[in-house]
């Protein structure tokens, strides 16, 4: 019983590393925005450059609209990587301790066994 406690902590500290590791910035710069948007960037800045006011105003239309696709497209990729990760790690632990549980109830059956001999040979 020591051991599947002293498991459960260890699983739920697993847990937390994950969680403050997701909460990193780092985990966020993964994800590289798409061509499409650098393109409309470039191009935006391009016909800006050349004074051509009303082109470059229908880019920067078209180009709000695009970042705000991006960055939801973004936070759900986030979103599922994450849960990808704790359900990965969750089953981790799921069959961790299955495995705790049957090495204790073979140890525990192996003592049966024995204690079953010592009172037949008595």
């Amino acid at each position: 019983m020591l051991k599947i406690e002293e498991l459960k902590f260890e699983h739920e500290d697993q847990m937390e590393m994950l969680n403050a590791k997701l909460d990193r910035a780092v985990e966020a710069a993964k994800f590289k925005p798409s061509a499409k948007l650098k393109d409309m960037q470039q191009n935006e800045k391009l016909v800006a450059v050349n004074e051509r006011v009303e082109e470059a105003m229908n880019y920067r239309k078209e180009l709000k609209i695009l970042e705000i696709k991006e960055a939801q497209r973004i936070e759900k990729l986030k979103q599922k990587n994450a849960e990808n990760q704790r359900k990965n790690l969750l089953a981790n632990q799921a069959k961790e301790m299955k495995q705790l549980e049957a090495k204790i109830d073979t140890g525990r059956n192996n003592l049966q066994i024995k204690m079953d001999k010592e009172l037949s040979i008595l």
